[in-house]
């Protein structure tokens, strides 16, 4: 069962004594060459030297062997090529990872191996993690699930029950969630309870019908990352100026989470969503900047002031020509502003 996002702090250290628990080894893997193994790195190798059972070396290249290793331990480890560290579970064994990592998403080069994993007696895994995918789960049922959120908070599994959005909203909020995906809820507004999410950093919404974004939705301070997907928007408001940490935002209109026989996108020069907002030059946090298929036919000169922002993508718009002032954006790696195709790229010229 998959995890919205990996435990941490207390709950990740009560996660870590349930896979001891029910598993009988852990795999953390080095997919890096000797050469660039770090001080800490290498600390962490030497601390859990006791508890080895057995070590894999998949060879570059060699997907055979990375197809047959990982069904043969029916395991989320095996992905690639690299060094598989086998480790015996014991009570000892956990309270090393408990010390070296406050989150399953720490467990990343440069500061640590990769990926742990518990895999149980005769394999498969227990809890998994792949974390270049912010991929994380659990093998438990959804009894086992719906138990295990309610004593750990901080744990939070996709549970079929989340099909209820306000169920959904219920659990992410119970555990201080950092991500959250919502589609298929048929919503034309987001609830204004939005904004109880204080945790979130990455909020990705696939919805056709919505149409409006609420005030609630710009007060979530720590937002990163905003992602969302309709098939025609009203507008980006001002208030967008407060996600003061905001790094990457993405509207792509003309988008169906349900198609049906027959269905058809509007013309964008029917699409509601029309301009950006001047106020959206003070993101100075912002890097990406992607808004597809509108009618937005200009953009505001405010652009300019962020100074952060390497990609600018605005397919099938309005706009006719790329504006004098993005030019003098150095910074700007890839520009695209197209009417025709989400493809028919002008590229920057720095």
């Amino acid at each position: 069962m998959r995890m919205y996002t990996d435990p941490r702090g207390e709950a990740y250290e009560q996660i870590i004594d349930l896979a001891i628990l029910n598993s009988e080894c852990f795999v953390l893997g080095e997919k890096i060459s000797a050469d660039m193994v770090q001080g800490n790195y290498t600390s962490v190798l030497e601390e859990l030297e006791p508890y080895l059972v057995k070590t894999i070396v998949i060879q570059d290249d060699n997907m055979d062997e990375v197809t047959q290793i990982s069904n043969t331990y029916r395991s989320h480890a095996f992905y690639t090529a690299g060094t598989y560290n086998f480790y015996r579970c014991c009570e000892e064994s956990g309270n090393l990872l408990k010390k070296m990592a406050n989150r399953l998403s720490d467990w990343i080069y440069p500061s640590l191996p990769e990926d742990l994993c518990f895999l149980k007696e005769g394999g498969g895994d227990y809890l998994y993690s792949v974390v270049h995918e912010h991929m994380y789960g659990m093998d438990v049922t959804e009894e086992e699930a719906i138990e295990l959120m309610d004593r750990i908070t901080g744990l939070f599994l996709k549970l079929k029950s989340h099909r209820e959005l306000d169920r959904l909203l219920d659990d992410a909020i119970k555990h201080k969630a950092d991500w959250l995906y919502i589609s298929g809820h048929r919503l034309t507004e987001l609830p204004e309870r939005i904004r109880e999410l204080t945790e979130l950093r990455d909020l990705e919404i696939f919805e056709q019908d919505l149409y409006r974004l609420p005030e609630g939705l710009f007060e979530l301070s720590k937002l990163e990352r905003l992602t969302i997907m309709t098939a025609d928007l009203e507008s980006i408001p001002a208030s967008i100026a407060r996600l003061k940490n905001l790094r990457e935002l993405c509207i792509q209109c003309a988008s169906s989470d349900r198609p049906t026989p027959g269905y058809r996108t509007k013309p964008k020069e029917e699409i509601s969503l029309n301009r950006i907002p001047p106020e959206i030059g003070k993101l100075e946090q912002l890097e990406r900047l992607t808004i597809q298929y509108t009618s937005i036919h200009e953009l505001p000169p405010e652009l300019e002031k962020l100074k952060r922002l390497r990609i600018l993508d605005l397919g099938m718009c309005m706009i006719n020509r790329k504006p004098d002032f993005l030019y003098d954006m150095k910074q700007l790696k890839y520009i695209n502003v197209s009417r025709d195709s989400l493809w028919e790229t002008i590229e920057s010229e720095q």
